[in-house]
């Protein structure tokens, strides 16, 4: 049984030099369908990718993902490289061998009922990016059915996602379906009023679905760099901050402009390294960056989180590993995880953002946390996710 997760996780180096997991979100969403497994008595081949290496680079290993998966399941995590250890008890067994330079599919046949194999980071080989049929071929020897539950790279067409899925019988796993579920709740049958809420960087990124969500939403808070990119759009200076397309952010203006929250005012400084403060979006100066939302914004924003039915969000507001720059974005979380659970349902995506309500210490109060980012905007934006097409068979 070969199931695709999506354990692209944010590593951290400890102090004895070895990679470990800095955030194990990805991998408890996993665990409903690896343990379903576990009770079937299957044999549980794990494929996945981490980051984007160019070739075989060990500091973009899954080791610490399959370490932390063991950590989960209290399985024992051993390193193979072309046979099975020879222990009575289940275990994660991490092949660290390159799977194109031999034949190790046996090795699935080979591990008891209940037990992993977990290959190394699908994205060492070009064959995986390259939806390569010869690659397919090469991982769908290692089982005979297929089990999505990479939300994350839905939105991309690769070996592991869309090859497999056309390759062998196909299904979606208890995360995935969640997710799918989730979104379209979203989509079909938002409850009013809607506020849906964007930061990050870049406004091109959020544009189409921002488009295809406007039509429900009653407001659309903007914070971070689209934030700056609308202030400019709308004739404010925004001194030396990052912005992106101004005539994308122009188009919306013209297009919701009743919708559309921009800042009040925001948290500035002349370097990251200077003394903030905060001002009124009138008073930037031309020598300012604009690193986070200011508190007035912050009140503003909350009479209108207060009164949602439907919240969704994605994209910091600030700064997240600077704490001078990280108060918009806790407490937006804050506000969202008040509403959430009951109240409104909320849902939230995006790496950074999910960072926040870490942050805030808020995650198990929100209704639904995204694992895709990118694909959980494609999805919102109405596009269809390759990874989830091919499953509709």
């Amino acid at each position: 049984m070969i199931v695709r997760a999506g354990f692209d996780l944010p590593l951290k180096k400890h102090s004895e030099g070895h990679w470990g997991v800095a955030d194990d979100t990805r991998v408890r969403d996993v665990l409903s369908t690896i343990k379903y497994l576990i009770a079937q008595k299957a044999k549980i081949i794990i494929m996945s990718h981490l980051g984007r290496p160019e070739g075989w680079d060990l500091d973009k290993s899954l080791w610490p993902a399959a370490e932390k998966l063991g950590e989960l399941l209290d399985y024992k995590v051993v390193k193979i490289t072309d046979h099975l250890p020879n222990y009575a008890i289940p275990h994660v067994n991490f092949l660290t061998s390159d799977i194109t330079k031999h034949d190790y599919a046996d090795l699935s046949h080979q591990i008891k009922s209940g037990e992993i194999l977990f290959l190394e980071n699908l994205r060492f080989y070009p064959g995986e990016m390259d939806n390569d049929d010869k690659f397919i071929a090469k991982l769908a020897s290692f089982g005979d059915v297929y089990v999505e539950e990479a939300f994350s790279v839905a939105h991309r067409k690769e070996a592991s996602t869309v090859g497999l899925a056309k390759k062998l019988p196909a299904y979606g796993g208890v995360s995935l379906l969640k997710e799918i579920a989730s979104l379209q709740k979203i989509i079909k049958h938002p409850r009013s009023p809607f506020v849906l809420i964007m930061g990050g960087i870049k406004i091109e990124d959020k544009v189409a679905t921002i488009h295809n969500l406007a039509k429900e939403a009653a407001y659309i808070i903007v914070g971070g760099g689209i934030a700056n990119t609308f202030l400019k759009a709308a004739g404010f200076n925004v001194g030396k901050s990052k912005i992106s397309d101004v005539m994308v952010a122009k188009d919306l203006i013209r297009n919701y402009k009743a919708k559309i929250v921009l800042p009040i005012d925001v948290v500035v400084a002349t370097s990251v390294e200077a003394m903030p403060r905060a001002v009124n979006i009138e008073h930037v100066r031309s020598n300012d960056i604009i690193l986070d939302v200011g508190p007035k914004s912050v009140r503003k924003y909350a009479g209108i989180i207060k009164e949602a039915k439907t919240l969704v969000w994605n994209g910091p507001f600030g700064i997240l590993e600077n704490p001078k720059y990280a108060h918009g974005s806790r407490a937006i979380a804050l506000m969202f995880a008040m509403r959430s659970k009951g109240k409104a349902f909320g849902m939230v995506g995006g790496g950074e953002t999910i960072e926040a309500l870490h942050q805030a210490k808020v995650v198990e109060y929100i209704d639904h946390v995204s694992t895709g980012g990118g694909a959980m905007l494609e999805f919102l934006a109405g596009k269809p996710l390759p990874a989830i097409k091919v499953l509709e068979r």
